[in-house]
């Protein structure tokens, strides 16, 4: 589609008093009013470099106060006056993160006292991505309009974040369920721009650039879960998750920047079934990480766009916990055979039972 799948994105852009801004995509109802009083927040993170696993890790202490678990009417994503989208109603939301872990104008921070430790500055940023009005809404409930509308905020933000000078790698993401760590219950996920390329994506770009096809990978019935003309849902076959799912577009090269309609519509059909599946199959409200990967900066030409999910049940009443191999090893232990997996998954795709 000419100008990717942003092209053209009804949208409404509002300066917060603290100093973020807030966007809305498709229909809202109302203009955003804030309290004058809202305070501008001046924290900073920074990072520090790992010298034995060589990494850096981020350090944010203001986040240790940021909200925990509020009650549904006390919800700061609902649309009311006294929350972070203060309408009427909407369809999608996003705004910088008031606990953000990475900041556009991040100060290079004092050496480590005693310590000949690297020390960086954590430029970058952190932004809210609200699904819905709907503090009851989830991935698999949201209407078909609704998760392309989605999709295209994701490349409208990718894009728009990518224009930040230091941004390296823009990475979108949900945690769903309190197994996954999720503090609020309202849909929603987050977009963080890097300066740096994390680990795990610099492994990644390397086995891409080196020439590994993952549109292949995406044509093997063996592991499909779910399928449209343009995308396709896989559990690939090295999975580390019981269940683990990948959704990826068909054609070789495709970027989340210029996704043709079709593949903005098969994409968010996947996401759908993906995660409406994984409730039907478990039975149960199924606590997943989600990652949307798109291509760092300068690796357009051979990093493809994909989508991963993990989800954190082995079964309807098992978690999937990381133990001591995992975590202390990085050699992940799985009990169940990525084409079993795949048949199950198969079997209760969403869309045929329905």
């Amino acid at each position: 589609m000419k100008g990717g799948p942003s092209s053209g994105l009804k949208s409404g852009v509002f300066p917060m008093p603290d100093g973020r801004t807030l966007h809305l995509y498709g229909n809202f109802e109302g203009r955003p009013v804030w309290p004058a009083d809202q305070a501008a927040a001046h924290t900073w993170s920074h990072r520090r470099w790992h010298p034995v696993r060589r990494e850096w890790v981020v350090y944010s202490a203001h986040r240790q106060g940021r909200t925990y678990k509020p009650a549904a009417e006390a919800c700061p994503f609902c649309p009311h006056a006294d929350g972070e989208i203060p309408v009427k109603d909407f369809s999608v939301a996003v705004f910088d993160n008031r606990f953000s872990s990475l900041q556009k104008d991040s100060p290079r921070p004092d050496p480590v006292p005693g310590l000949d430790l690297p020390v960086e500055s954590a430029a970058g940023n952190c932004e809210v991505i609200v699904y819905s009005s709907d503090h009851r809404a989830s991935m698999g409930t949201l209407s078909a309009e609704r998760r392309e509308l989605l999709v295209r905020v994701w490349a409208e933000r990718v894009r728009a974040l990518m224009q930040i000078p230091a941004v390296q790698f823009v990475m979108p993401f949900e945690n769903r369920g309190e197994e996954a760590g999720v503090t609020l219950h309202h849909p929603h996920g987050q977009i963080y721009a890097f300066s740096y390329l994390p680990p795990i994506v610099e492994d990644m770009a390397a086995s891409f650039r080196g020439g590994y096809r993952l549109e292949a990978l995406a044509a093997n019935q063996t592991y499909a879960v779910a399928q449209t003309a343009t995308m396709s849902a896989f559990v690939p076959p090295f999975a580390r998750f019981p269940y683990e799912v990948w959704v990826a577009p068909k054609r070789a090269g495709a970027s989340l920047l210029d996704l043709s309609d079709g593949e903005v519509s098969g994409c968010g059909n996947l996401l759908g079934r993906v995660a409406g599946t994984y409730d039907a199959f478990f039975g149960r409200v199924c606590p997943y990480v989600m990652i949307v990967y798109v291509a760092p900066r300068g690796m357009e030409a051979f990093f493809p766009f994909h989508i991963q999910f993990y989800p954190l049940l082995r079964s309807h009443d098992r978690l999937k916990y990381l133990a001591g191999c995992e975590l202390g090893a990085g050699s992940f232990l799985v009990d169940i055979l990525p084409e079993d997996a795949a048949k199950s998954l198969r079997a209760v795709d969403m869309e045929k039972s329905q």
